[in-house]
């Protein structure tokens, strides 16, 4: 993965005003994106990656099977949080699986999620490698029942983020805490 050039773009600055830190996290986020997202996509490899460091991860992969549940049984946390953010509280964002080919789903973040009862919208926060309709900053509506993750971040701790957890632990050591560094968060 290219990651060069990260840590003078995420550093804080005291001095910064409030719309260039909105930026950075909002920047931050769309690494957090670009850098981790999974797809599913039957017969890629697990260490396949596509020209934009998409992470292609089998269907059948049992870590990210189960960390799709969880996010899945855990959403009311998230609707909650997001509904009446705690202090200190910043980067919400949803992973939603769009269909595309026979069977497959690429799963992309989406910022700024709005539910109703069934489903969920939010703007695309990376270019789409195989879903070629959605583009990136597109504001879309898709079924809440396809979402597959959701994530925040309080005080720097990332809250969720359940299937990029999978991924950051599929990392040698140095290079998860070089990872978690450069996005600017932690894990408890």
């Amino acid at each position: 993965m290219r990651r060069s050039g990260l840590r003078g773009l995420l550093a804080c600055g005291s001095s910064r005003n409030t719309r260039t830190m909105m930026m950075r996290h909002e920047l931050t986020l769309l690494l957090v994106c670009v850098l981790l997202s999974a797809c599913a996509r039957k017969g890629e490899a697990d260490s396949e990656k596509s020209k934009d460091e998409v992470v292609y991860v089998k269907s059948e992969d049992p870590g990210m099977a189960a960390a799709i549940a969880k996010a899945r049984d855990t959403l009311g946390t998230f609707k909650t949080a997001l509904a009446a953010p705690p202090p200190h509280t910043e980067r919400y964002a949803v992973k939603v699986g769009f269909p595309y080919g026979k069977d497959n789903r690429e799963h992309i973040w989406m910022r700024e999620p709005k539910f109703t009862e069934a489903t969920v919208s939010g703007k695309i926060m990376n270019e789409p490698v195989d879903v070629p309709d959605l583009k990136f900053g597109q504001d879309v509506t898709a079924p809440a029942a396809d979402i597959s993750d959701w994530m925040y971040v309080e005080n720097g701790v990332l809250r969720g983020g359940y299937t990029m957890r999978v991924l950051l632990d599929k990392m040698a050591p140095e290079e998860k805490q070089k990872m978690l560094g450069e996005l600017g968060v932690r894990l408890e």
